[in-house]
């Protein structure tokens, strides 16, 4: 059975809080799974468990704190979003120590990243236009059509300024590409709900629309998640935020309904 929740906590010296004796060992068993999408980049080896909503680092040779490595785990604790971490480092403990430290600011970043924002201090007489969801309606349609075509010069045009500082175009590029290898072509996609809102983020007041989104792939009969738009001046939209979540049908299968629909809970499909 597979368990989203149960992380235990975070120790750079305990093999047994870790799970497995070695960063080695462990990238192996992940490698061994058909479920765990493995990537490098840069001196990481990276390792996707999205059935568990876990991402592993590990590092690569001449990074200062090899042999280690992290897991991060996103759960719902109390209805809040939260990143669990634990990890193994085997190297020197002033380059253990960096490497974690470096680590528990991302995840505070990532935590932020992963909580949609909450309409507040908006006016009560606010009300979004009819033009605006339309907007958002088409605009959501054009950037998947454009992605499920390999379009993805027109479809990074779409992507703001906080997601291009996140990645390069040919990474993003890439990572589209291979999500869209392994999920088989797209049978549906269905935008369930648009709502649009006023915020505050970072202090700054702006507009917002959320885009809650379900569908399937030939490989994926599970599929969800959300866009978050942010209105520009001119009255256009960029994306700001994207979350994807799949189950894929070799995991689907060894799964029960009961496990399957908490998968769903933890994704936040809308139905």
């Amino acid at each position: 059975m597979i368990d989203l929740l149960i992380i235990l906590a975070a120790s750079a010296a305990a093999p047994d809080g870790f799970g497995y004796t070695s960063p080695a060992t462990a990238l192996e068993a992940l490698k061994a799974r058909g479920d765990v999408t493995v990537s490098e980049e840069g001196s990481w080896t990276t390792a996707d468990d999205k059935a568990n909503r876990t991402l592993w680092s590990f590092t690569l040779p001449g990074h200062p704190a090899h042999p280690a490595a992290v897991r991060r785990t996103v759960v719902m604790e109390n209805g809040q979003v939260s990143i669990k971490m634990n990890s193994l480092c085997q190297a020197k403990k002033e380059a253990c120590d960096s490497m974690l430290e470096e680590f528990r600011r991302m995840n505070t970043a990532l935590q932020q990243s992963l909580v949609p924002p909450k309409a507040g201090g908006a006016a009560p007489s606010w009300q979004p236009t009819g033009s605006q969801k339309a907007r958002v309606e088409e605009l959501s349609k054009a950037y998947f059509a454009e992605k499920d075509a390999a379009h993805y010069t027109e479809a990074w045009e779409r992507l703001g300024a906080g997601l291009r500082r996140q990645w390069t175009f040919e990474g993003w590029r890439d990572a589209v590409a291979f999500s869209a290898a392994r999920s088989g072509v797209v049978q549906r996609r269905e935008l369930k709900k648009v709502t649009i809102y006023r915020s505050s983020q970072n202090g700054t007041p702006g507009t917002y629309a959320a885009v809650d989104f379900t569908g399937s792939f030939a490989n994926a009969d599970t599929y969800c998640g959300y866009l978050v738009w942010s209105e520009q001046a001119d009255g256009s939209f960029l994306l700001m935020r994207e979350e994807e979540n799949y189950i894929y049908n070799a995991t689907a299968a060894r799964l029960t309904a009961e496990q399957r629909s908490k998968m769903r809970g933890v994704f936040r499909c809308v139905d």
